[in-house]
């Protein structure tokens, strides 16, 4: 993964939930907080979506990749140890935690301006920059940013709710050029079968849907203008007793290298500027 720095992310950091039905989330009130309660029940369900290697569900039911795992080992040391996953996209992850499905969310949510005015984060867990992939051969446009994707007037493949929707906007591609899908093997799903000529997509899962497959694809990465930001997990505004104690024990993992180890593992690495980068640094606009 490319090396990025601290300045670079501080500037840029400006399907149905299976849980839908689910009991309502306990939420802060009472005078009792959400963690004394979790604590109590010594259980806690957490929101995530299907995109390894960031997080996803294992077939028997537990959770996995970058951002459970160090949510597993945390919640662990908070005396939570039965966590529950509900699976929904990235587009109903804050929602459905503010209504409730889940306490929190476990995934890679990346850090927006926007979205630290809905919800707590963490301190970022993960940088991870955007690709874009295409058909070898398919056209003769050899893209560089998702301006030039703007400019060729093509259409693209991304993730449903995803914070890349909203940049890809942002960078002029037309609403009716966007094809939305809901995870990644499905973005490249769609390129392949020619449902869109290009993907817009993170690196770390387009590369290892590449080597699964074994695929012969075009790949341009980084791209420029939606560099690597930080992502982490998610919280409801009121539940700040929760968030700083997550951020307490992540501090503590950080500072004695447990939390590299754990990342590492699921192919992902933090330059050491952006180890210690706040929740509050990377919502900065």
């Amino acid at each position: 993964m490319r090396s990025v720095t601290r300045r670079q992310v501080l500037r840029t950091a400006g399907g149905v939930a299976l849980g839908a039905l689910a009991r309502p989330a306990l939420a802060q009130g009472g005078g009792e907080g959400l963690l004394a309660r979790l604590q109590a029940a010594k259980k806690v369900r957490v929101g995530i979506a299907n995109q390894p290697p960031y997080s996803a569900l294992n077939p028997d039911g537990s959770i996995t990749g970058a951002a459970p795992e160090i949510s597993k080992v945390i919640m662990g040391r908070l005396g939570i140890t039965e966590i529950e996953a509900l699976i929904g996209n990235y587009g109903e992850l804050i929602p459905g935690m503010l209504a409730g499905r889940w306490d929190f969310v476990s995934a890679a949510l990346t850090i927006t301006a926007a979205r630290c005015g809905q919800v707590l984060f963490a301190d970022p867990l993960l940088f991870d920059g955007t690709a874009i992939v295409y058909l070898k051969g398919s056209t003769s446009l050899s893209p560089k940013s998702i301006a030039d994707l703007a400019k060729a007037n093509v259409t693209v493949a991304l993730q449903a709710g995803g914070a890349t929707f909203r940049t890809t906007l942002g960078l002029g591609v037309p609403l009716a050029n966007i094809r939305q899908f809901n995870d990644d093997p499905a973005i490249l799903d769609g390129v392949l079968a020619g449902r869109a000529q290009f993907g817009i997509m993170s690196w770390s899962p387009l590369r290892n849907l590449i080597k699964q497959r074994n695929l012969d694809v075009s790949v341009f990465y980084p791209v420029p203008d939606d560099p690597p930001r930080g992502a982490s997990c998610a919280f409801r505004p009121g539940d700040t007793d929760l968030q700083e104690a997550y951020n307490k024990e992540l501090r503590a993992m950080k500072a004695s290298g447990e939390y590299l180890d754990i990342i590492r593992k699921f192919g992902f690495d933090t330059p050491p500027e952006l180890i210690n980068v706040t929740y509050e640094q990377a919502c900065k606009p």
